[in-house]
């Protein structure tokens, strides 16, 4: 198992994506679901299960179905404002994957037992046929520990990256590109805009417009005097 990096591919997805569509709360919370599958040593510690059981080190907090169930709570968890639904589906995925992460590095190890993947569908260990990682004879922590996963993990996850925001700042300069061109576009003029409707600030001087009308009208049918709109805004 990794034993420092985990919290990394979170890191790495919000870098690519974009630290805008991926704020440092959300990342925060992948880089804990990145983290969350080896809490299965409780059971093992407080004797709930065997090692290798379904509940115990690398067992169903290790398996896709575990990784889907983090990103539906998160994609179910209340989003405020427009396009709440599209930003929670998002969020379930980013949170979906950082989960997934953490069995798919720890089978990457040439240490260890194997993942129960397809928990609860398949009970049975399941390892990668390629694990590349060099981890026998290196203790659990430690110096050497800590360099060869900044090596193996680091490297390329900072690799992919730079990959993913070189992609993503590219696509965005196509984008501008295909955009139409501002400047040969004809003005305007202000008779073609349509009406918008009155702002409260707007109605409030309607109204007060109105009432200055119907007081001239009533005291002119009244005493025949003729008053000015500064006095009959002051009655009103």
């Amino acid at each position: 198992m990794a034993t420092y990096l985990h919290f990394a591919p979170a890191v790495a997805l919000a870098a690519a994506v974009g630290t805008r569509t991926v704020g440092w709360r959300l990342m925060l919370a992948g880089a804990v679901c990145g983290v969350i599958p080896d809490l299965d040593f409780l059971s093992v510690t407080l004797h709930l299960d065997r090692y290798s059981g379904p509940y115990g080190h690398r067992g169903f907090t290790h398996s896709l179905g575990f990784a889907l169930l983090i990103g539906l709570i998160g994609a179910l968890w209340p989003v405020r404002g427009a396009g709440g639904r599209r930003l929670r589906a998002c969020r379930g995925l980013y949170l979906a994957l950082c989960t997934a992460s953490h069995p798919l590095l720890d089978s990457l190890f040439d240490v260890g037992i194997c993942s129960a993947w397809f928990w609860p569908l398949d009970g049975a260990r399941h390892c990668f046929d390629w694990r590349p990682v060099p981890m026998q004879g290196i203790a659990l922590f430690g110096e050497e520990r800590f360099r060869m996963e900044l090596q193996w993990i680091g490297g390329p996850l900072l690799v992919l990256a730079n990959a993913g925001m070189l992609l993503r700042h590219g696509w965005t300069a196509v984008r501008e590109r295909l955009r139409p061109q501002q400047q040969g576009l004809p003005k305007v003029e202000r008779s073609a805009v349509p009406h918008q409707p009155a702002g409260p600030r707007e109605r409030r001087r309607q109204r007060a417009e109105a009432m200055q009308a119907v007081g001239r009208a009533w005291m002119a049918r009244r005493g025949g005097v003729r008053v000015s709109p500064a006095a009959a805004h002051s009655w009103t």
